[in-house]
């Protein structure tokens, strides 16, 4: 098995190592209040986004990391998804961003079972766990389509915790739908 991130496809998306052509769009993102109003402040330039973007780049997971996400009609650069250790290093987790445009399309739901697929199916992990801020309910109904469940709080990003929800290998082959079945 390879210790880098191959690319990955769904039905409507592709998923591939995160690199120099996805950061103009995330830096756009990074800048959008709506984007990052469950994330943290915007930047307030495209210069201050970029550099943030950018230091997504300098990080290697190996087989784990961020992916840049494009659709796959017609190449478009529309978010990124992650599957990487949490900074306190205690989970593998899974997320996702998209620009406002493809909001409300079912991508985040493609995005996310694609890679808790590839992290179970290939990487062979025994958990994949995600948070989200308790605000954002649109997030939390994603991770409860994907299979993740209530597993109480994480100080992995703030002192005061988030909700962090978990999902195992054996809940992962019995709850996830089959082959072929995109995000609504």
């Amino acid at each position: 098995m390879s210790d880098r991130q191959p690319s990955l496809t769904t039905d409507r998306l592709v998923l591939e190592p995160f690199g120099e052509d996805h950061v103009p769009a995330l830096a756009r993102a990074n800048m959008d209040e709506r984007v990052m109003r469950y994330i943290r402040e915007p930047s307030p330039d495209y210069a201050s986004a970029e550099a943030s973007i950018r230091k997504i780049l300098l990080q290697d997971d190996g087989e784990l990391g961020i992916w840049g996400v494009r659709l796959r009609e017609n190449n478009e650069v529309i978010g990124l998804g992650i599957l990487r250790p949490m900074p306190d290093k205690s989970d593998v987790e899974v997320g996702y961003r998209l620009t406002v445009p493809h909001w409300g399309k079912g991508y985040a739901t493609e995005i996310a079972r694609c890679l808790i697929n590839y992290g179970f199916g290939t990487v062979k992990l025994a958990t994949i766990t995600a948070t989200f801020d308790t605000e954002n309910s649109a997030s939390r109904h994603v991770l409860e389509k994907c299979g993740l469940r209530d597993d109480g709080m994480t100080k992995a990003y703030h002192a005061h915790g988030t909700p962090l929800v978990r999902i195992n290998r054996a809940d992962w082959k019995n709850q996830l739908p089959g082959p072929g079945t995109s995000g609504d």
